[in-house]
């Protein structure tokens, strides 16, 4: 009869454990592409967003690592001020990917946001980190302001000095437009008056106003509405002619 001591006993451990680790590590390398040892991995989640200066949307795209992937709920959260987040959509049984748009408050110029994800009895938040959010900047362009602002006007005067009316021909930096026309004149520079008021007037046009025979000098400037939107022809102070009226 053999009798092995403590140390024999460790040395076949250790034997053992080699030769099972080649053995694995063996059949683990001949096992190509077919086989092999399998890892499982879990679930998880992303986003992506982007502003859309066409639109004025925010479009934020939620994506799942797996495919065909059906989440139990998804929350976003908003923050205008990186401090106090509200929750803006809520959605139940929502198939991944999805792209959610937001319409920013106007005026603002960035948008912070971070989304809560239930599935399968988990909660994951984007992004993971406690307190964290992602930042979309946001330039916002007015198209009614700017299409306003491209929108110029001209007027021109014309002093008949036998009749004493001064011929006023407007015109837009457009064409097809009609205007609501309001004169102001001044025979000091001081004190002007609504004397001409010409509504729906098609560009180019023409309208008249008769001055004081008695004057040698008018101040005016326009207030000219169109398109819903006021402008000022002088934008500041106000244009003179001369308007003597010719001896008999």
């Amino acid at each position: 009869m053999i009798i092995l001591g403590k140390n024999s006993n460790i040395m076949i451990g250790l034997a053992i454990a080699v030769l099972l680790v080649a053995a694995g590590s063996w059949y683990y390398l001949n096992q190509g592409e077919s086989g092999g040892i399998i890892i499982p991995t879990g679930t998880t989640f992303s986003s992506d967003a982007a502003f859309d200066s066409e639109t004025g949307d925010v479009l934020i795209t939620f994506n799942a690592s797996k495919e065909n992937i059906t989440a139990d709920s998804l929350e976003l959260f908003i923050s205008y001020d990186e401090l106090t987040f509200t929750k803006s959509n809520t959605f139940e049984d929502v198939s991944l990917p999805i792209d959610i748009e937001v319409t920013p408050e106007a005026g603002e110029e960035t948008i912070y946001y971070y989304a809560v994800v239930s599935y399968s009895d988990k909660t994951y938040r984007l992004p993971t980190d406690a307190g964290s959010y992602e930042t979309v900047e946001i330039t916002v362009s007015n198209t009614t302001e700017e299409s306003a602002n491209l929108l110029t006007f001209t007027a021109v005067p014309d002093f008949d000095n036998t009749t004493g009316i001064v011929l006023f021909s407007l015109s837009a930096s457009e064409e097809n437009k009609t205007a609501d026309v309001v004169l102001f004149t001044s025979y000091d520079n001081t004190t002007f008056t609504n004397t001409v008021n010409s509504t729906a007037l098609d560009l180019p046009g023409t309208f008249e106003f008769t001055a004081d025979a008695a004057e040698t000098d008018l101040y005016y400037y326009l207030e000219i509405t169109c398109d819903e939107n006021t402008s000022r022809l002088p934008t500041e102070g106000a244009e003179w002619i001369n308007i003597t009226v010719a001896a008999e």
